[in-house]
This record gives structure tokens, sequence and C-alpha cells, in this order.
């Protein structure tokens, strides 16, 4: 049940993100290098998108298996770092809405705590969360560039 609420709620963010949040980054964040272009940027949101139904499908499948019970977890902590860091921190900095803010902190916070809490219930240290935390943050974060680069090539667009 973790898994389908997961996919519900990051389907939902990354929506108002593809929806919104490219312009906003350009009107709001004008910066040295170019900022990607909306199509180039929803096309990394899908690339997202389908990394947390894999890992989520995967979980589903393989609930005992521990590493994809920690790349889950980790998928899950990142995506209540990224509601708060960049969304509500740029909402505050900026003091402007910024796309993601709703989603992020009315779904992804309550519900993937709720993940969480679940998870440590069922014997999951938070350590291990931390750490499975980190690493697919990291790996998310190094998956944008990639993704914008498949897409400048996908779409033929600079």
């Amino acid at each position: 049940m973790e898994a389908v609420i997961f996919m519900f709620c990051i389907t939902l963010h990354n929506i108002e993100e593809a929806l919104w949040l490219a312009d906003w980054l350009r009107k709001n964040m004008p910066s040295k290098r170019k900022t990607p272009s909306k199509e180039q940027f929803v096309f990394a949101i899908l690339g997202i998108t389908v990394l947390g139904y894999l890992t989520a499908g995967l979980f589903i499948l393989f609930p005992d298996n521990l590493y994809i019970e920690y790349a889950f977890i980790g998928f899950v902590g990142a995506m209540i770092i990224n509601a708060v860091i960049p969304h509500l921190l740029l909402t505050i900095i900026y003091r402007k809405y910024c796309p993601g803010v709703l989603t992020g902190c009315v779904l992804l916070i309550p519900f993937h705590i709720i993940i969480l809490s679940n998870a440590v219930n069922k014997g999951v240290g938070v350590i291990t969360m931390l750490i499975s935390t980190l690493i697919i943050g990291c790996i998310l974060i190094a998956s944008v560039p990639v993704f914008v680069g498949m897409a400048k090539r996908a779409l033929r667009t600079e």
C-alpha cells in the first residue's frame, strides 16, 4: 500500500512541477547558466517519475529484498527533502509561491512521513533511512542533467 501512496503523491507533485516550475524558475531565478526549456524540464521530471515508479514497482514485487526496500525508503526520504528544498525554501526566500509547495506540503511530507514511520515500526533503522535518502537523493540530483541532456537529443532542442 505504501508504494501506491508514494506513486500517487509523486505523480501529483511532478504534474504541478511540470506545469509551472520551469516558467517560475526562468522568471524568478535568472542565472548565468541557461535554464532548460520547459520541454526539457518536463522530460527530466518524467524521467524522475519513471525512476520512482520503477522503484515502487520493484518494492511491490519484491518487498523482502532489502536493497529494493532501502532504495524505496531512500526515494521517499528524498521526496520529503525535495518538498522542503527547493520548493518551500524558495517560497520563503522569494515570498512568492514556488510550484510544488502545495503538493509537497499537503501530500509528500505527511504521507511520506507515515511511510517512513511504518518502515521504522517494521525495524528499519533511522540511520539506514538517512543513508538511503542521501544516496538516492544524490542519484536523483545527478540524473536531472542526464535527463535534460537526453531531452536535448530526443527533442532536438538547445
